[in-house]
């Protein structure tokens, strides 16, 4: 498919640069558009690895909440659809929560994953 979704927010980064940067005199607005025109080339970058990425992140959550992978193909079937995915994601990370604020120290799989997604973020 073109434009890929990556040649698209590079696009919508250009014309902010390009065409609405030059036309803007007020320096606090510039500042902003210098940041939304960096956070897309950022989005546009990251774009590929985001549903590996959170793949990723799921496996490793079914694995400290013992759920069985199988689940994902249920939610998710083939893994292709984001929305799906981040969805199936939110409820894993919502179990996640629920398992850490019920006041018993959290097993040693949840404290691993935490500090590795934390460790991720770095």
């Amino acid at each position: 498919m073109r434009p890929t979704l990556s040649e698209q927010i590079l696009g919508a980064r250009r014309v902010l640069v390009e065409l609405a940067a030059p036309e803007v005199s007020d320096s606090y607005l510039q500042e902003q558009i210098t940041f939304a025109a960096a956070a897309l080339e950022h989005a546009a970058a990251r774009w590929p690895e985001v549903l590996p990425e959170l793949v990723t992140d799921i496996r490793a959550l079914e694995e400290v909440l013992g759920v069985e992978p199988a689940e994902l193909e249920e939610a998710v079937p083939g893994v292709v659809h984001l929305a799906a995915a981040e969805e199936y994601h939110r409820g894993l990370r919502a179990r996640l929560t629920d398992e850490i604020m019920s006041g018993s120290k959290p097993p040693p799989a949840v404290r691993a994953y935490l500090a590795d997604s934390t460790e991720r973020l770095r």
